[in-house]
């Protein structure tokens, strides 16, 4: 018997090929075709998917959990919009501890991971309010889980940079704090002037190079189409080398340029190699909220992203707090929200829909992530679910989820008909 041994037999592969998936250490050492027999004495741990659906596990590359959770004891958004949302957030900020944080964030956690995730990137505040507490709730956060998932975390200046006094030097102290891993954010449509947006976009590409992290920076999440910070970043993205290695996120203003230039852009980011991460949830309830007649949709252009060759994925962003009521960190139910927003319903768009909460969200995270031998076991089984339409039409209740090769989370479901 090989030492921490384990096989999923009978597993439907998003092919539609049935196999046995057979790990060991951690790692995924075959894929057999089911006709060949299975003695379930040769290894450690046996699961039977029972032709369900396996996949390489969900990965959640956006949310906020350092404000998951807080609608309960906030004053409600009465607008409805990301500004309101955002100084509704500051007196609740201010009274920030590390076990609050710590507490609402695990909840949101445990959620995710019960819905087959086990990889998560999350933003966490970073300004002159809260100060390096949301940081030091969520590193420890991290701690805590730190033997379940991986929890990568970006440091996110909020309240702007040069309009929040002092933020560059705590992005500094935070990235210092976090680690080799950390993820440098930003938001420079979130300044004064077109000038302080550029000199924000600089600021970050000379932080992320002397820190040598990666950017993964909220950008132009505004209907204003004269909001054109993505494209600066593109160029000066290029003039500085760091191709391949910034996320950008929302850019909801290139859905409000017309066409000739949003196509510009487009061709931009793609030859910058930046990853986007398109946040329906959030975006379709903030966006166009001051539009008259027809409103706006709020996402960015997906499709034509899509088509331009530009990684493209989808994130949660908020769980119950001022800028999305809802949410509970099913990224299942997130690709759905996509799929009406970006009217994705063809068989091969489904498809993509399932890549953007698993092989494209591990591209902008940077980390390997497939089914695949040789691969970490990071699985997730779909129970009763053939295929990903299925998967993403009816997002089933009853999942395994499975990390380096163990099983850390099992939903089963109950159904009991009394007619």
């Amino acid at each position: 018997m090989n030492e921490m041994s384990f096989v999923i037999k009978n597993a439907l592969t998003r092919e539609g090929k049935l196999v046995s998936i057979v790990i060991n250490q951690g790692i995924i050492t075959e894929i057999n075709k089911a006709d060949i027999k299975i003695k379930d004495t040769d290894y450690d741990q046996v699961l039977d998917a029972e032709q369900s659906l396996v996949t390489e596990s969900l990965i959640s590359p956006h949310i906020h959990l350092d404000k998951v959770l807080i609608g309960d004891i906030i004053e409600p958004n009465q607008s409805g919009t990301l500004w309101e949302a955002i100084q509704k957030t500051w007196e609740v900020k201010r009274k920030y501890t590390v076990e609050n944080i710590k507490k609402r964030a695990s909840e949101v956690i445990h959620n995710q991971i019960k819905f087959g995730v086990t990889h998560i990137r999350t933003h966490v505040d970073i300004d002159s309010i809260g100060g390096l507490m949301p940081l030091k709730g969520l590193l420890a956060t991290k701690e805590a889980f730190k033997d379940i998932i991986d929890l990568q975390i970006v440091a996110f200046p909020q309240e702007g940079i040069l309009k929040d006094e002092g933020t560059e030097e705590m992005l500094e102290k935070a990235l210092e704090l976090g680690g080799m891993d950390m993820v440098l954010g930003g938001m420079p449509h979130n300044e004064f002037t077109e000038e302080h947006s550029k000199k924000h976009v600089n600021i970050l590409l000379s932080l992320a190079k002397k820190y040598d992290v990666s950017i993964d920076s909220h950008t132009d999440e505004t209907d204003d189409p004269n909001s054109r910070t993505l494209q600066y970043l593109a160029a000066r993205a290029i003039d500085e080398n760091y191709q391949g290695k910034i996320t950008v996120d929302h850019i909801c203003a290139l859905s409000s340029y017309d066409n000739y230039h949003a196509a510009r852009v487009i061709e931009l980011v793609k030859k910058a190699r930046i990853n986007v991460v398109t946040n329906p949830p959030t975006n379709m309830v903030l966006q166009g909220r001051l539009d008259t007649g027809a409103q706006r949709v709020g996402i960015t252009r997906v499709k034509e992203l899509l088509s331009a060759g530009v990684n493209v994925t989808v994130g949660q962003d908020c769980v119950h707090d001022p800028y999305y009521p809802f949410g509970n960190g099913d990224m299942l139910e997130v690709a759905n929200l996509l799929g009406h927003a970006a009217k994705m319903t063809t068989i091969s768009e489904i498809d993509v829909l399932y890549d953007t909460i698993t092989k494209n969200a591990a591209k902008t995270m940077d980390v390997e992530h497939q089914l695949t031998k040789g691969a970490p076991a990071d699985l997730v089984v779909l129970h009763g679910v053939k295929n990903v339409h299925e998967a993403i039409r009816t997002t089933p209740p009853a999942r395994t989820t499975i990390k380096n090769g163990k099983i850390i989370s099992q939903t089963s479901v109950e159904h009991n008909r009394f007619y």
